[in-house]
């Protein structure tokens, strides 16, 4: 097995959603926990991918508002190999999800809708049960992937508020309010996302 703990972001056209998400989290583990650089990798494809395009100016502007670094981004289709070879699924609304499972039935198991992951990694954090000292392991690598299997073994038991994630909107060709709008619900996922981990990470360490 790789040594590499690689996250798919996936979203419909690649060129909004799932590209802004991936700058943003490579641009966060490059600035606030850089020695994750050499072990993860981010990227991301679209399951109706706009194949060869670049972001819209103002999906664009919003990831570099936030941080990160848009230029010389290009969409791409998802295969079974891009989805094969991730550690950790994000995607944007539950559409994508059935799609990724589609094309690998078993991603299943590492496949989350954002606010999902997000909502998961808190209820580990809130509610330990044993499970944070499973997360304990000689290699940064096993304790992300120990991470996520432990995330999925919580489906079913969030309270009934997180029990249905949201959907993340799909600005393109939108008013920029909906741009706006979007790019913050990013954003706040991967807040919610940081702080639960860095948490958990912390008490493991502890």
């Amino acid at each position: 097995m790789s040594d590499v703990f690689r996250i798919l972001v996936v979203c419909t056209g690649n060129i909004c959603r799932s590209a802004q998400a991936e700058q943003l989290i490579r641009a966060r583990i490059a600035q606030e926990h850089s020695e994750l650089t050499p072990v993860v990798e981010v990227e991301s494809a679209g399951t109706g991918a706009l194949v060869g395009a670049g972001m819209p100016a103002e999906a664009a502007r919003l990831s570099e508002q936030y941080g990160a670094h848009p230029s010389g981004h290009v969409a791409r289709q998802v295969a079974v190999d891009h989805v094969r070879a991730a550690d950790l699924v994000l995607v944007m609304a539950a559409e994508h999800r059935s799609a990724v499972v589609r094309l690998l039935p078993r991603a299943s198991r590492n496949t989350f809708l954002l606010t999902e992951f997000a909502a998961l990694l808190e209820n580990a954090e809130q509610n330990p049960n044993g499970q944070i000292k499973d997360l304990a392991s000689d290699s940064t690598t096993a304790k992300l992937r120990a991470a996520v299997k432990s995330a999925s073994a919580r489906r079913g038991y969030l309270p009934l508020e997180d029990s249905k994630p949201v959907d993340v909107i799909d600005p393109y060709r939108r008013s920029e309010e909906v741009y706006k709008d979007s790019a913050q619900q990013i954003v706040r996922a991967l807040d919610r996302i940081q702080r639960a981990a860095v948490s958990i990470s912390r008490r493991i360490s502890g």
